[in-house]
Formats: structure tokens, C-alpha cells, sequence
């Protein structure tokens, strides 16, 4: 069975996209160390525009471990300087039965590579 990690981001005005960006280089720096399966992560928009990103993770992983990946401290450095982070519960979908949100279907979108 793995273990998949849920987590809420709120982006600063312009800068969804790049969010969206950075989280996938995020994934692919932990795919690479083994942290993170190959199943590509579920990335979605809640209603008010704030970003909620599904990974599965390997038997190997562990918030420490991901720490000491320098690729990957500098990203999430480089994510905190675009967003906050969001508690799942202070999303509004999350008093409901069942949360739905938009999922993105470009990885990454077109805009967020022409802004790095």
C-alpha cells in the first residue's frame, strides 16, 4: 500500500502557473531519488484559486529525507517565494461531501515556462 500526501497552496496574484511549474519540478526531482512513484501527481484548482497537488510516495520517503535533496529545498525555497501554504481545512471544498476541484491538464502550462 503507499502512502500519497495531499497539500494546499496559495498562490500570490499572477503566479498560479508557476506554482503549477515549480510542484512538477518538485516531483520530478523526488521521482529521481526515489521518493515519489511514477504516477504522475493529480494537480487541481479549488474555486477560489488556490492549488492543491496529490503525490504518492514509495516506501523510501520521508519529509526529512526529501530535505536533504538539495534540488529539492531549493524548489520548495523558490514555491515559498510565489505561495503559502494552505491548510486543507481552509479550503472551502473541504466542508463539503465531496470536494471538486479543476484539474489541471497541462504539465506544465505553457505560461509558466516562459516565466522562469
Amino acid at each position: 500500500m503507499s502512502t500519497s500526501i495531499i497539500v494546499g497552496y496559495r498562490p500570490f496574484p499572477g503566479r498560479t502557473d508557476l506554482v503549477v511549474s515549480i510542484l512538477l519540478e518538485i516531483y520530478e526531482a523526488m521521482q529521481r531519488a526515489g521518493l515519489i512513484t511514477a504516477r504522475r501527481p493529480w494537480i487541481m484548482r479549488s474555486g477560489d484559486g488556490d492549488v492543491v497537488a496529490a503525490f504518492d510516495m514509495t516506501d523510501e520517503y520521508s519529509f526529512a529525507a526529501s530535505e536533504k535533496l538539495r534540488d529539492v529545498s531549493v524548489l520548495r525555497a523558490r514555491l515559498m517565494g510565489v505561495a503559502e501554504r494552505l491548510p486543507l481545512a481552509n479550503l472551502p471544498e473541504s466542508g463539503q461531501p465531496y470536494a471538486e476541484f479543476e484539474t489541471t491538464t497541462e504539465y506544465p502550462a505553457p505560461a509558466a515556462s516562459a516565466a522562469r
